[in-house]
């Protein structure tokens, strides 16, 4: 068995996500000061809808940090998950938004209200700005942590928010056409509805230890069956701890007159250096032992390897 469990650390959310946090909320308070200065429901209800970000970053920050917690006896693999669960809390938070939006412009599109443009316009601007810069801060990492990117989904909610109530209010403005404000609303619900599922179902797929969507395990298997003096590799499995930490495990079958330790080296290398593997565990055999049992979890059973080989 072979294994390298205390290579690198979780990538961490930085001061990016917290400094976007204190600028949401900041701003929160200021947006909240000019709805209820103003009497305008419209911005109320976005300074809310800025607070569900605040919301969402924070859960994000919570969970990057217990995710750097070590190993220990009850949890052998450390705390990386806590970011796979912070990322669902946020596409479920995520979702009911949504869902909450749809709702809310369905009832306005059968009796459209007139809307003060002025404050809607002023907050709606100081709105852009923050996001703006919020979202230039976690962007990147957003790119390959799942956890921040269910945070930059709520950034990006409120920083569209903020963009349509621009447009809505100067449509209205000019034209006087209430209804943009409900129809344009409807529609950015469903893009969050499409948002929030993809932040779900990939938190779903690890959580399950769902094989990464960038790991063909039959190229990988491929590969360490290529490798002189190993017959074959089954009990194949990979999965991910978290975003960009992939583990793998196999057993490893090898010919007569192999060297185990040569052979596992050389393996333990490909998966490493090839395929980027955060952790790896190998085992090595000159027959198979009884499996049987276990047939359901091996993607490779093909009713050959549990029997020893013949030399």
């Amino acid at each position: 068995m072979n294994g390298d469990g205390h290579a690198g650390h979780m990538p961490q959310s930085g001061r990016g996500m917290a400094i976007s946090a204190w600028l949401t909320g900041v701003y929160f308070v200021i947006e909240l000061a000019i709805g209820l200065w103003t009497g305008s429901i419209a911005v109320i209800s976005d300074a809310f809808h800025t607070f569900s970000a605040v919301g969402g970053v924070l859960v994000a920050i919570i969970a990057a940090r217990l995710a750097r917690r070590p190993a220990d006896e009850d949890r052998s693999f450390g705390w990386y998950r806590a970011e796979i669960i912070g990322a669902l809390v946020n596409g479920g938070f995520l979702l009911a938004m949504a869902i909450v939006v749809i709702v809310m412009a369905a009832m306005r599109l059968g009796s459209p209200i007139d809307l003060p443009t002025g404050p809607m316009l002023w907050a709606a601007a100081g709105g852009l700005v923050t996001e703006f810069i919020s979202l230039g801060l976690i962007w990147k990492q957003s790119q390959s942590d799942l956890n921040v990117k269910g945070a930059l989904w709520h950034i990006i909610q409120t920083f569209v928010g903020s963009l349509l109530i621009i447009i809505t209010a100067l449509v209205i403005k000019f034209t006087g056409f209430l209804l943009i404000d409900p129809i344009l609303g409807m529609a950015f619900g469903f893009v969050l509805v499409w948002a929030s599922w993809g932040i779900l179902r990939d938190s779903m797929h690890l959580l399950m230890e769902g094989t990464p969507g960038d790991v063909s395990l039959g190229e990988v298997t491929r590969n360490l069956e290529a490798v002189d003096g190993i017959a074959d590799a089954h009990h194949v499995h990979a999965w991910a701890l978290t975003s960009g930490k992939y583990v793998f495990s196999a057993h490893l079958r090898v010919r007569q007159g192999a060297d185990p330790q040569e052979t596992l080296k050389i393996a333990h290398n490909i998966l490493r250096k090839r395929f980027g593997f955060f952790f790896v565990t190998l085992q090595v055999e000159d027959h198979c032992l009884d499996e049987s049992d276990s047939e359901a979890i091996d993607i490779t059973a093909d009713g050959t390897h549990n029997t020893p080989i013949r030399f």
